[in-house]
């Protein structure tokens, strides 16, 4: 398999969803092995890779040389599910748009612009042996495979515990994953804006769960954990490539991704 692109720049514009700020970034077509790097208008450049991470608090946060950019998991998960491997994101704001709250919009523009091969073969991870995290009752444990498969669980307070087996595809993921909304709890509303995060938060781009149910009606009975597996597609390509593997998650969560990102680079930098 090749190494993809989009075809050409797409622009995308709206609040963020922790800055509460307006943002606006064009994503453009990228040379062979350059993966995906976010762009400061010039004036500075932040790749997506793990060791640029600075927080994982209610979202993935990359940082360099005194540039942050809030909330990078939702575009990431995106172009790791439509399997886009370079692109050149350009970004006027501190912060993705957070569109819907999920990555519903993402992928309808990356299929707007089309998607094209490279010259360059695609290097895809295969892990030498099972790796696994272990937090209390959090957990993600990985095996070897020949293709990405992931297994999510997560247990909430209202929620009770929710579960998915996902077998990844471009279409699967645009189907099944990329329109699962992110969720929030009504008791940490003034908790997190007191935090100066969920500044943009609504009911147009969150799911707020209360005493009395879900804000609005869900696109799937377990819309929760689905976005929560969409977040963890999108903190996974912070490997810099895509993975074949079998991923058991037990309730995960950013921390968690990052964590686990680590540990993998770890032992493939180790070998």
């Amino acid at each position: 398999m090749f190494q993809t692109t989009i075809n050409r720049s797409i622009e995308i514009k709206g609040i963020g969803l922790h800055t509460g700020k307006e943002s606006r970034i064009i994503i453009s077509p990228s040379i062979p092995n350059r993966g995906v790097i976010f762009n400061f208008k010039g004036k500075e450049i932040i790749e997506a890779k793990v060791d640029l991470v600075t927080s994982t608090n209610r979202g993935t946060i990359l940082g360099y040389n005194g540039y942050s950019l809030y909330t990078v998991e939702h575009i990431l998960s995106a172009l790791n599910g439509m399997e886009i491997d370079n692109v050149e994101i350009i970004v006027d704001g501190e912060e993705i748009p957070s569109c819907d709250g999920s990555a519903k919009v993402f992928v309808e523009k990356i299929k707007e612009a089309g998607i094209s091969n490279t010259s360059m073969e695609r290097e895809i991870i295969n892990l030498p042996e099972p790796i696994w995290i272990i937090n209390g009752e959090k957990s993600i444990t990985v095996f070897p495979d020949k293709k990405l498969s992931i297994y999510y669980m997560i247990e909430f307070p209202r929620i009770g515990k929710q579960w998915i087996f996902y077998e990844h595809s471009p279409l699967n993921y645009e189907m099944d994953i990329a329109p699962a909304r992110t969720f929030g709890f009504e008791e940490e509303i003034e908790m997190l804006l007191s935090a100066g995060l969920a500044k943009g938060g609504s009911y147009l781009n969150s799911i707020i769960v209360g005493e009395n149910g879900y804000s609005t009606s869900l696109r799937y009975p377990d819309e929760l954990v689905r976005h929560k597996l969409l977040d963890l597609m999108g903190d996974l390509y912070l490997l810099g490539r895509r993975i074949n593997a079998t991923i058991v998650v037990v309730k995960g969560g950013h921390n968690l991704h990052v964590e686990l990102v680590k540990k993998i680079k770890e032992v493939l930098d180790v070998r």
